[in-house]
Formats: C-alpha cells, structure tokens, sequence
C-alpha cells in the first residue's frame, strides 16, 4: 500500500538528514555537499509521489536505511524506469512554493531547498567511498572563503570562490583555474574585486531543469563558468551540464567540461543578495 507523506516531510527533505544513533557522519555512504548541506548522493528508489511543492522521494542508501527528499516534478514522470533502481542523485539548491502557502499556488512564497533535479541508474552496491572532505579538497579556495562553484576537469580544478562577508555592498568574488600542485593558470580578476564589478551572470530555471552561470571578463576574453540541468539528454530525457565556456570577442572558443562531481553554494539567493544580473545586451546559452 503506497504511503502518504504530509508537507512536513517534503519539508524537512530539503535539510540535513542526521544520521542514526551511533553511527559516524559519513558511516561508508557516499555524500555530496550541497550550499551548507551534506546529502546522500546515492540511493535505491522506493516509492515516487506528487507532493503539493515537489516530487516526494522514499529511498534507501546504501546501507539500507531509508531516506526522503525533495525532487523535481519531472521525476515522478519516471516511475517505469526509477521505482527499484539504484540512482546517483543530482541536487541544485532551488526555490519551490513555501510550506506555509499550504499547497497554493498563488500565495506567492517560496522556500529554498536542496532539491533533486536529475536521478542517473547506476548499478551494483555501495560505491568507492566519497566523503565531503574530498570534495572541499578539490577546490582552490581557502579556509576563510566560500566555493560558489566547483569541479575538477581532467587534472585540473575549477573553483568560483567568494569571501565569506559578501553581500550587496562588500566582499570578493574571484575565479581560479588551474592544476592543484601548479600555479594557477587563470586568475579572474586578479585583484579583490565585489562581483557588481567583476562579473555578470544569472540563476535560471525552465521546462525540465535549470541553470547557474557567472561570466568573468579578461580583455577580450571572457570565462563563464557554469552548471544546469535541461531535457538535453536522449528523448529530451534530463541531462547534466557543467564546466568553463571560453570566449573572445564574444564567442566561443572552447568549453572544459567538468569531469567530476560538482559542488558549490551558488543559487537564486546569492544572485539577490549580490543583486548580480545580466546586461541587456548579453546572454548564455550552455554549449
């Protein structure tokens, strides 16, 4: 008999979910961080149901226990080739109708939650163990700065890092690229610089997904370094994008995918917050 799950549980799925009495934060479950949060990054699907703001996902990880989360709507479209498999989760932190508009849809709030946005069929048991400190270390940001948007790409990182005071009015964004036992290759800006001055870009959301991109100019160069999520994928099933678009003089001349996970804290609240936009006259399109 399919159970019901209330608001509250949909909810509560976009916080962290602490682990069982006694056992350790990691406990051999592979983790992705999320914004501030520590998600499970795998899971078996047990159940998909329409919630009032999302796709509500019953799961369990790899040891068996059984979890919650908040996913896209498109996901439940997908029970034929999701209910019994094993997945490796993609989450974006992303705004859905707040809890307190009680299913309506017109009361105009919202709630920002870590939400799954892409579900891939993988197979076998527990993966080669991913804690969170591999994904802070892979990254070129210090201890005293926040990774907005992160990845390695081949034997090399990509890391958007961000001083922690940032707001609308003080603070540093910087975009560095390189390989971590080397200098770094690019350093954009090169001095200390509030995004109002150093960047462009945008949070977006359309049919099947989103997109998170920042566009950092370098004379006639420029390096966007991007991630989203659209029906771009066999069928228009979703499919995952993320890594670095060159440009000079205003098109492309190169894109360094990522070929790892990717991490950050970069979503439609720092784009407020920073009050960053886009020109009227640009655009990016994800190659």
């Amino acid at each position: 008999m399919s159970r019901q799950y209330s608001m509250v549980a949909v909810v509560l799925s976009g916080v962290l979910l602490a682990p069982l009495p006694g056992a350790a934060a990691d406990d051999s479950v592979a983790t992705v961080r999320v914004g501030k949060e520590v998600k499970t990054a795998f899971g078996r699907v047990k159940e998909l149901q329409d919630g009032d703001v999302s796709c509500v996902m019953v799961m369990d990880d790899d040891r068996g226990r059984e979890f919650i989360e908040s996913g896209a709507f498109e996901l439940c479209e997908q029970k034929k080739t999701l209910i019994g498999k094993r997945v490796q989760l993609r989450y974006r932190m992303e705004k859905v109708l707040a809890e307190s508009c009680q299913g309506n849809v017109d009361c105009g709030k919202s709630d920002t939650v870590a939400l799954v946005v892409a579900a891939k069929v993988v197979g076998g048991g527990a993966p080669a163990p991913v804690a969170p400190r591999a994904v802070k270390q892979a990254s070129f940001c210090t201890a005293q700065e926040t990774l907005l948007l992160g990845c390695t790409a081949g034997a090399r990182l990509v890391s958007v890092c961000a001083s922690r005071d940032l707001d609308a009015t003080k603070g540093y964004i910087q975009y560095r690229f390189g390989k971590p036992s080397e200098p770094m290759e690019q350093v954009v800006p090169e001095g200390f610089v509030h995004p109002s001055k150093a960047v462009t870009g945008s949070s977006e959301t359309y049919a099947g997904g989103g997109a998170v991109w920042l566009r950092f100019r370098k004379g006639d160069h420029a390096y966007v370094a991007y991630s989203g999520i659209g029906r771009w994928g066999p069928k228009g099933s979703p499919l995952a994008k993320d890594g670095v678009a060159v440009e000079r003089n205003g098109k492309l001349i190169a894109n360094v995918k990522c070929t790892g996970g990717v991490a950050g804290e970069l979503g439609p609240d720092w784009f407020e917050k920073t009050g960053v936009s886009v020109r009227k006259d640009e655009e990016f399109f994800i190659p």
